[in-house]
């Protein structure tokens, strides 16, 4: 059990879901949601809101083995196609030169009673995490399953979850602070970090597609 390893796909898994999740953009989407409120209502939904982004995020992680396991679903197509769907995604964000301005967009406001019925849906689902978050998770838990080791598999999926309580660390620090933070990086400084991690995720989905068809044709590429 590396710990080289297990750095590799804290951060790869790191790199790769930031961009999709984007708790960033996110936090300007919710903070619409939001506007309004008192202190007291905006702390109680924002702390339902972060578990119920766990709950979806880790419960992904802990039953996705067993969804590919009932749909017989090979690690290494998951990899090809999922590969595929993060360089798509990481284009996608690269070529978008306005994705920071786009998220700033105003959202109508809702009464208290109101926002209630609308944290889990559609304010955590699918705005904070949605299918696309999710077929993420199981390319990287596909990535990180090791053939007959669940030990190392079950760590490696470990790593995973602990990416998504940072990403729902970070989401929380942003909607709590979420003014501070924009005014101290500012629009372009929000701009560079997303095409950075846009680019490293691309070469990341690269590199798990280069896997997925190196397993399939059974070459030693990488």
């Amino acid at each position: 059990m590396s710990i080289t390893s297990l750095i590799f796909i804290f951060s790869s898994s790191f790199m790769t879901l930031f961009p999709v999740n984007n708790p960033i953009g996110t936090g300007f989407i919710v903070n619409g949601y939001f506007a309004g409120l008192t202190s007291e209502q905006r702390s109680i939904a924002i702390k339902r809101l972060i578990i119920n982004y766990i709950i979806i995020g880790v419960g992904t992680v802990a039953i996705g083995h067993l969804f590919l396991i009932l749909f017989g679903l090979a690690i290494p197509v998951i990899q090809l196609g999922g590969g595929f769907l993060i360089c798509r995604a990481a284009l996608g964000l690269l070529s978008d030169g306005s994705s920071a301005d786009n998220t700033s967009n105003a959202v109508p406001t809702a009464n208290w009673e109101e926002l209630q019925g609308k944290i889990f849906y559609p304010i955590v689902f699918p705005i904070s995490v949605g299918p696309g978050s999710i077929s993420v998770i199981f390319t990287l838990m596909a990535n990180a399953s090791v053939k007959n080791n669940f030990l190392q598999t079950g760590v490696n999926y470990l790593a995973i979850a602990l990416v998504i309580f940072c990403l729902a660390g970070l989401l929380y620090l942003f909607l709590t602070q979420g003014e501070v933070i924009v005014k101290k990086l500012g629009t372009k400084g929000n701009m560079v970090i997303n095409k950075l991690v846009a680019f490293f995720t691309f070469c990341i989905g690269i590199q798990i597609m280069v896997e997925g068809i190196s397993k399939i044709f059974h070459l030693s590429i990488l």
